[in-house]
């Protein structure tokens, strides 16, 4: 029988923090079995993307990119490289009351396993995952390959891109986002990603600019009944504050609220103009005087629609498997960048734990670890961001007035998540093959 050997040519579809995680976790997991490694990230943009805002790093987060060396990285970035965060404050938009807290801190003020929050710029994020590529020697990201399409067979996997080229490779993970090529191309061509229906308006202001007191100390979720704001500081200095309103917005409004390339001046100026305007008529009146002055400033609002992928669809195909966003978009959570990488590192572990199984051994081995946490989070994430809907005013003092309730009675399961580790976690065994149980036996018989 021919034995069966890991992958030595991996191609990787899209360099957000799924796919660049994955690289270096593979990396880290499998070069000590495979020698000759080749891990290739191709990215469709022709550079580094600069869009999304600032993103939370939970206590798993932030353990697992200490793991894979990035968290060091933003460390030395100094200011940039994030806010700690201890908590995120809720405020109440109406009274300006405080209603609760979420903690990255247990009851004795520390950390989970030494991590706390950090609230970074995804830019920088990224930025630090690249300088971790560029000293390992086994990966490598080609930037400007958009995939059109994808084929293998018993001992090859294909990925075709846009500009007529190819990567022939033994194994391809699609981590290209909830609009995945990977995905709709050819792992499970009819699921595509969906609008939810709610939106973030986000914008950077500088905190000099904002007279008020601030109110919160790193960060805060501030209610309402037309939708949240979250106000957080993006660096260290506390000199940039990053906002993000999460509204719900018509589908057929987006159209003419989308920021564009190519669009002429007053197209872009009407189009900012109608943004700060609808951030006026949710949240002018907040009791919230530093609210008030970020809604009345110059600031740049830009719109960003929330899709998902509904689960329940193909994660994989003989030699093709789909990671983070590409396989469970769900409206964005505090774990969403967790789950990217939690993601890479149980992949990356469990292909080894299976290096001398098939792909598809490996993949089951997967999906079985990890589809029902998905499925449990995709649940938990759609009643969140139900709570962001326009409501009447009844229902949204009933809101503010269960919230403090919700954020007792799970905070045990919220500090129960945070001590999660991707790196520890038990795996799956392989089972034994027909061939070892034969010997097995014929070795038992054989005994005197």
């Amino acid at each position: 029988m021919e034995s069966i050997h890991p992958p030595r040519n991996i191609l990787i579809a899209g360099a957000g923090i799924a796919g660049i995680a994955c690289a270096l976790a593979l990396s880290r997991e499998l070069s000590p079995f495979v020698p000759d490694l080749k891990i290739t990230v191709y990215e469709r943009h022709d550079i580094l993307s600069t869009s999304g805002g600032a993103i939370n790093l939970t206590p798993v987060a932030q353990r697992h990119l200490a793991q894979l060396g990035v968290l060091d990285e933003l460390d030395r970035m100094g200011s940039e490289g994030g806010a700690d965060v201890d908590a995120i404050e809720l405020f109440s938009m109406r009274s300006g009351r405080s209603i609760g807290s979420i903690d990255f801190t247990d009851h004795n003020g520390k950390g989970f396993g030494g991590y706390k929050g950090r609230r970074v710029m995804r830019i920088v994020l990224s930025v630090a995952l690249l300088t971790v590529v560029e000293r390992t020697r086994n990966v490598e990201i080609v930037f400007g390959k958009k995939v059109v399409n994808g084929e293998e067979d018993d001992n090859t996997a294909i990925l075709h891109f846009q500009d007529g080229t190819n990567a022939v490779g033994d194994l391809i993970i699609g981590c290209d986002g909830v609009h995945s090529a990977v995905r709709t191309n050819f792992v499970d061509i009819n699921r595509q990603s969906e609008y939810t229906g709610i939106s973030f308006l986000q914008a950077t202001i500088q905190t000099d600019t904002i007279s008020s007191r601030i109110h919160f100390r790193s960060s805060a979720l501030n209610m309402s009944r037309h939708g949240s704001m979250l106000t957080s500081y993006c660096d260290r200095d506390n000199d940039q504050i990053f906002a993000a309103a999460i509204v719900q917005f018509s589908q057929e409004a987006l159209s003419r609220y989308r920021l564009e390339p190519g669009q002429d001046w007053a197209t872009q100026n009407r189009i900012r103009c109608a943004l700060r305007e609808e951030m006026r008529d949710r949240f002018g009146k907040s009791a919230i005087p530093c609210i008030r002055e970020m809604i009345e400033s110059k600031a740049d609002w830009m719109l960003y629609p929330v899709f998902q992928v509904r689960p329940g669809g193909r994660w994989c195909t003989e030699r093709s498997i789909l990671l983070g966003d590409a396989a469970h978009a769900m409206p964005p959570r505090d774990e969403s960048a967790a789950y990217a990488l939690d993601d890479a590192i149980l992949f990356a572990r469990i292909l080894v734990r299976y290096r001398s199984e098939p792909l598809s051994e490996v993949f089951v081995a997967y999906e079985t670890l990890r589809r029902d946490t998905i499925n449990r989070a995709f649940k938990e994430s759609h009643r969140m961001w139900a709570r962001n809907r326009d409501m009447g005013m009844l229902e949204g003092r009933l809101k503010e007035w269960m919230m403090p309730f919700f954020l007792r009675n799970n905070r045990d399961q919220r500090e129960a998540a945070w001590q999660f580790d991707a790196a520890k976690i038990a795996l799956p065994t392989p089972a034994p093959s027909e061939d070892l149980v034969s010997l097995n036996s014929f070795l038992k018989d054989q005994a005197p």
